[in-house]
């Protein structure tokens, strides 16, 4: 809707410079078009650059954790360094309504933290670009788009019994 908007408003402008007579009128004409063409605009470029119309969520979600070895009498949380140690890839089991499968994070899109306490569970939470109401929706239909990903934490709690150990080769 913002797009058409735009366009509506520089036809409006470009009419108003060639088929309205001079005077008060044009100028008034060409004064408001102007006006409505950068309000558009500045509208348009907002939410593309900072967001406009739109709000944070936050998806919060808790899974129970398992060792990464099934039959292991240890619990480990293993983690694999990349390049100078500062990133890592952590891989962790859950249980879901299926099998566990042996999962990993991802560092280009994940924060990790690592708490130890006795809930011995998960908590990943989300974070999306979402619209502030249907206006904003319907305004800047052709934008950004809604429930769009910015990234995401891990939080692992884990009791004094599980091992934080590094992934060797």
């Amino acid at each position: 809707m913002g797009i058409a908007l735009l366009f509506i408003s520089v036809l409006l402008f470009a009419y108003s410079m060639i088929f309205v007579q001079s005077g008060l009128i044009k100028r008034l004409w060409v004064t408001g078009s102007v006006i409505l063409l950068a309000i558009i605009a500045v509208t348009l470029i907002l939410n593309d650059t900072e967001h406009f119309g739109m709000k944070q969520v936050t998806e919060v979600q808790e899974f129970d954790l398992l060792a990464n070895e099934k039959n292991s009498p240890t619990k480990k949380l293993v983690y694999k360094k990349l390049g100078n140690g500062q990133e890592k890839i952590y891989f962790y089991r859950t249980k879901r309504s299926g099998p566990a499968k042996l999962k990993k994070t991802d560092p280009m899109t994940t924060k990790v933290f690592v708490k130890r306490d006795p809930a011995n569970k998960l908590t990943v939470a989300k974070n999306y670009w979402v619209y502030t109401n249907g206006w904003s929706k319907f305004y800047f239909a052709g934008g950004q788009p809604n429930h769009q990903f910015i990234d995401q934490r891990f939080t692992f709690h884990i009791d004094q019994s599980w091992q934080l150990s590094e992934y060797k080769k």
